[in-house]
């Protein structure tokens, strides 16, 4: 009997109801989980280093792009890239050799032993939960013209299949075209078949080619929708500052200058006086607002914020707790590897309960 003949092996919503409901445990939170995922981008945009990048942070269980990742080993297929290379630019990112890290630049096609392949090394090594395929046009067999909706929906198929059986999440680097279009995602090369067939695409878009900013769009079946601005330094991938950020982490370094010397109780016109001699420029007005929209973050970084109100003005009464400022969370996430980030001295928010009181 054919495969087209056999009866439906159907399943009542009640029996899906009693099955317990299992989370998915993603490999880089929010980003990427089980299943096939394509990472698409322009050459030379970054793509590799990326690779790279997120390999190495999943072996060591350390943040990528802010993120948390789970722990665990990883095999990067490398395939445009030989030993050498790839020694010199881990060398740049990492300065010991990571455990579980596994490496290869030669693979079988699609269809032709690839799969074979690689679940040989995910018996040998069970703990592999991630596979980094770069570039997926190394292991095609079909190119050019003959590239159609049906060979790209069959290739990213068999890829999803193997990424299925085995409870891993394959990332597979592509290219994209270089017509433009509103939608990042419909910039792939190849048709929408690659898309309809993985589990989740990430387009990385550089707005400049020479320009160090990145965007990076992501959507899924078990991720969220994702835009975020990166930064390309040092050959490593951060997440930019963002411009609310940035103001808040000046403000609260030239508050932190100007308190060292003791308490301040004055004006807004005052404040803004003193705050101009270190080079923070603001009116009175924007600044006793912005101070009081952002008492929660400069309480985290222990600088404590009230107004009083006298029969002639209103004072602004500030003072700093080095001992509540050294809680200040500054860290953007990242594995602190990268020298030229602009996110040193940012704070986050804190919750209204952890905020202290110039009363205490």
């Amino acid at each position: 009997m054919t495969n087209e003949t056999k009866e439906l092996k159907t399943y009542t919503m009640q029996q899906l109801y009693a099955q317990p409901l299992e989370p998915v445990e993603c490999l880089v939170d929010g980003l990427l989980a089980p299943g096939l995922y394509i990472l698409g981008g322009s050459p030379k945009v970054g793509k590799s280093w990326m690779a790279l990048q997120l390999c190495l942070a999943v072996c060591g269980g350390t943040a990528f792009l802010g993120r948390a990742t789970r722990k665990s080993e990883v095999l990067y297929l490398a395939l445009e890239d030989g030993p050498q290379r790839l020694h010199s630019r881990a060398l740049r990112l990492a300065d010991t050799a990571p455990e579980g890290l596994h490496l290869c630049h030669r693979a079988a096609p699609i269809g032709r032993g690839l799969e074979r392949q690689i679940e040989a090394q995910l018996a040998e090594y069970p703990h592999i939960r991630l596979v980094v395929l770069d570039t997926l046009q190394k292991v095609r067999c079909v190119g050019g013209s003959g590239m159609t909706y049906g060979s790209d929906y069959e290739d990213a198929g068999i890829l999803k299949a193997l990424a299925d059986r085995n409870g891993i999440c394959l990332l597979v680097i592509h290219h994209l075209r270089k017509m433009t279009d509103e939608d990042p995602f419909n910039r792939l090369s190849g048709t929408n078949g690659l898309t309809g067939a993985a589990d989740g695409t990430l387009i990385l878009m550089r707005n400049k080619r020479r320009d160090g900013i990145a965007t990076l769009y992501a959507t899924g079946r078990d991720i969220e929708d994702v835009e975020e601005e990166l930064e390309f330094a040092d050959c490593r991938w951060s997440r930019a500052v963002p411009p609310e950020q940035l103001r808040l982490t000046l403000v609260v370094n030239a508050l932190k200058k100007l308190l060292a010397e003791g308490e301040f109780r004055g004006t807004a016109t005052e404040l803004a006086a003193q705050l101009e001699t270190q080079g923070s420029y603001w009116s009175p007005a924007i600044l006793s607002k912005y101070l009081q929209s952002h008492d929660d973050a400069l309480a985290r970084c222990g600088i404590l914020f009230e107004t009083k109100r006298t029969n002639s003005k209103r004072l602004l009464c500030l003072r700093y707790e080095a001992q509540a400022g050294d809680a200040c969370d500054t860290s953007d996430g990242s594995d602190g590897c990268d020298r030229h980030s602009y996110t040193e001295g940012v704070p986050s928010l804190p919750s209204p309960a952890s905020r202290p009181s110039l009363a205490s």
